[in-house]
């Protein structure tokens, strides 16, 4: 018989364990974005989503009308090109926020279309559903931009007057002689409370109202994540 006993490279018995061991592995879920980082992004996608709908409208309103002298042709590729550069970035950014992974396949075809040449890449890139859906998505981003902003301000703003409002009290009422809480609120049901004990009640609902707007802002991002058709689920990599 032969007794040598023949060992395995472990480097080759690593490469054998690897995929076992990222097959049992959880799939990581997007975790929960901090407060102000949704607060920032709604402020700021009411304005950048005009200008991405602006940038539709009227490029695909060039490139229709220039149709005629072969102009609106290149430039309607040009147009769902950027439209689709605008998804994607749209979408990297709400990944960003969640800690969501890229996709693998995605990351393979941007490698594609970059080894591509120009008349190639444009063939790559424009797909009549995926310009179809860019559409829907930035039309759709249009709307809910403005319901996202109007709800984020809304909520920040009372949360924020409602801690702040002792403060104010106070200032008003030392450099105009203004008390804005003469009509209060405690008044019209007969709570007779104490200055101080009015100023605690209106900082505690204001935590709560807090509370709650931290909650909702996340929700409404995560709204925001399904609207853009980012998923949790991670692709294995091989």
């Amino acid at each position: 018989m032969n007794d040598k006993m023949y060992t395995r490279p472990i480097g080759v018995l690593d490469s054998i364990q690897a995929p076992v061991e990222s097959q049992s592995k959880p799939r990581k879920r997007g975790g929960s974005p901090k407060t102000y980082r949704c607060i920032l992004y709604f402020l700021i996608s009411l304005p950048t989503t005009i200008v991405y709908f602006v940038f539709m409208v009227s490029g695909l309103a060039l490139s229709i009308g220039l149709t005629p002298i072969f102009i609106g042709i290149p430039l309607f590729f040009a147009v769902a090109k950027g439209l689709d550069y605008i998804v994607k970035f749209e979408q990297e950014l709400v990944r960003s926020l969640l800690d969501i992974p890229r996709l693998t396949e995605e990351h393979r075809a941007d490698m594609q279309k970059e080894v591509a040449g120009f008349l190639q890449r444009i063939k790559l890139g424009f797909n009549g559903a995926d310009f179809a859906r860019n559409i829907m998505l930035i039309m759709v981003r249009f709307v809910s931009s403005i319901v996202f902003f109007s709800l984020t301000v809304a909520m920040v703003a009372t949360a924020l007057s409602l801690i702040t409002l002792p403060v104010l009290h106070q200032i008003f009422l030392q450099t105009m002689d203004l008390n804005i809480l003469e009509n209060n609120v405690f008044a019209l049901f007969n709570i007779h409370w104490t200055l101080p004990q009015q100023y605690i009640a209106y900082v505690v609902a204001g935590l709560v109202a807090a509370v709650i707007a931290s909650w909702a802002i996340r929700l409404l991002m995560d709204v925001q994540r399904r609207m853009l058709l980012v998923s949790y689920e991670e692709v294995q990599q091989y």
